[in-house]
């Protein structure tokens, strides 16, 4: 037979197997895995005779989860497209729609960026977290496992390469293995060594040995003493030195020949592997605080088995399915949105149960600073940044408007003294409230098909994504009246759109 044709016949084999493989391995169905929290989730409720929510309608679903998966509130046109669809899977379809967008990967990486580098936040690190925000945006955007970006940062070049993965999270922890030891466990698997750094607590699960054991995975050997053996570090300030250990009983896998920064990889393995005990786990729990509001397990950094989950057996489901997927965040975050219990409405029924770890109605949450700077522009007609200034220059403005609203939890957000007056008394709130500046204001009020009852409406379609009640109508339309006579209506619909911009609907996410 021809050397051709064999190739040929080969080739033709090969394609046959990787095609059937790639067949067989169908992608998670994330409708099944929603079912099995929604069964978990119901099964406590009628345990506990708990009266759930009503279903969420349409306008509220819709503005909760452009929030939650691309940060900023639909726009007028995207809210009446949704409520217009009559299809019966439109709401799968717009999940599965925002978590392909572009926004979805920004909004995802400041997420992660400050789950994983909380220093970040500083004036100090903000070159960083432009850094690692690029380059998680990228991977979002290519579905990148979620191991595989956890591993990625944990064994980053010392130095920083033009391109590539950023040395953010070594730097923000100054290189120390102290520092990296402690943000690691609490980061990557929602563990809190802290307090075991000085001294052993005589509550706490974790000995002094143990932080010091899981440092020294980022101590570097002299190049002359590569050997397994010799990571080690000093136990603090004493003479005493222990060996690089795991959290758990299994023994490191060290290479044959390790190299200087072996024990970050060899450390970076154990922590991203599927039977890991808390990595998904961790990943899933904070998952599911971002979009509920509360974690399975609080506080969010204590998974050590001393403080149980709410739902225990659902955890469990969660973390292996998210495991089982290959670490699939988008997945993860379909299913999760995709049940009935993230499509509750807010307000709890008379008698029913205000516990908010039964999730038997959405929780009221806080805007993050970029969900609110990026909604305000939204309500007023402009895009999320301003494509007239240079990125960098855009970003930053962002950046400042988002630092005076910083919260440690977004779900937990309560807007401060200081916080409201900023709102009210901004620059970035005079201008989106002034005709010259905000197209939607000066679109309403030219508008010569709309009376006041409808250019009120309008408003409230661009900043709330609902009709507004007729018990809110009333006043409004006759104030709106009444300061048309007195010179038109421009200022008096500034004015309405200034008090919702400044509302606590607005400024949630319920």
């Amino acid at each position: 037979m021809a050397r051709a044709t064999v190739y040929t016949l080969l080739a033709a084999a090969a394609n046959f197997l990787f095609t059937s493989a790639t067949a067989s391995a169908a992608p998670p169905d994330p409708a099944g895995l929603a079912a099995k929290i929604d069964a978990r989730i119901a099964a406590r409720w009628q345990a506990g005779k708990v009266e759930p929510a009503a279903p969420a309608d349409d306008a509220t679903f819709a503005r909760r989860v452009y929030l939650d998966l691309v940060g900023r509130i639909p726009t007028v046109a995207e809210a009446r497209a949704f409520s217009s669809d009559k299809a019966a899977d439109k709401r799968a379809k717009l999940v599965a729609a925002l978590l392909d967008s572009p926004a979805h990967a920004r909004h995802t990486a400041t997420f992660w960026r400050r789950e994983w580098v909380p220093q970040t936040d500083t004036p100090q690190f903000a070159v960083l977290a432009d850094d690692i925000e690029d380059w998680l945006a990228a991977r979002v955007r290519g579905n990148a496992p979620y191991d595989r970006m956890a591993r990625d940062l944990l064994t980053a070049p010392r130095v920083q390469p033009a391109k590539g993965v950023p040395t953010t999270f070594l730097v923000a922890s100054e290189f120390k293995p102290e520092s990296l030891a402690a943000n690691t466990a609490r980061a990557f698997l929602g563990v809190n060594l802290d307090c075991a750094q000085c001294h052993d607590h005589p509550f706490a699960r974790w000995t002094r040995d143990q932080f010091w054991q899981t440092a020294a995975f980022f101590a570097r050997p002299p190049a002359d003493r590569l050997e397994a053996a010799t990571f080690e570090i000093a136990v603090g300030d004493t003479k005493r030195t222990v060996a690089a250990r795991l959290l758990t009983d299994r023994d490191p896998a060290w290479p044959a020949a390790p190299t200087p920064d072996a024990g970050r990889a060899v450390l970076a393995d154990w922590v991203t592997a599927a039977d890991n005990p808390y990595f998904a786990r961790n990943a899933v729990n904070r998952v599911w605080a971002n979009l509920f509001g509360v974690g399975l397990v609080e506080p969010l950094d204590d998974l050590s088995g001393e403080n149980p989950a709410s739902h225990p057996e659902l955890l469990d489901e969660l973390a292996k399915a998210f495991a089982d997927s290959g670490f699939d965040l988008k997945y993860l975050t379909a299913a999760v949105v995709g049940t009935k219990a993230y499509q509750l409405s807010s307000v709890v029924p008379q008698g029913g149960s205000t516990d908010p770890r039964l999730f038997a109605a959405a929780a009221v949450r806080g805007l993050t600073g970029e969900q609110l700077h990026d909604s305000l522009r939204v309500a007023a007609g402009l895009p999320a940044e301003r494509a007239d200034l240079d990125p960098i220059d855009a970003r930053r403005g962002r950046e400042g408007f988002a630092a005076k609203f910083r919260t440690e939890r977004g779900g937990h957000a309560r807007r401060s003294i200081l916080q409201s007056l900023a709102l009210m008394n901004g620059p970035l709130t005079g201008d989106l409230t002034d005709p010259a500046k905000s197209p939607t204001l000066r679109a309403v009020a030219d508008a010569p098909f709309l009376d006041a009852s409808g250019k009120v409406g309008a408003l409230y379609l661009a900043a709330l994504g609902r009709k507004p009640t007729g018990e809110e109508l009333g006043p409004l339309v006759a104030y709106v009246e009444k300061g048309s006579a007195g010179g038109g209506a421009t200022k008096p619909l500034a004015d309405v759109f200034w008090v919702l911009l400044n509302g606590s609907e607005f400024s949630t996410n319920h």
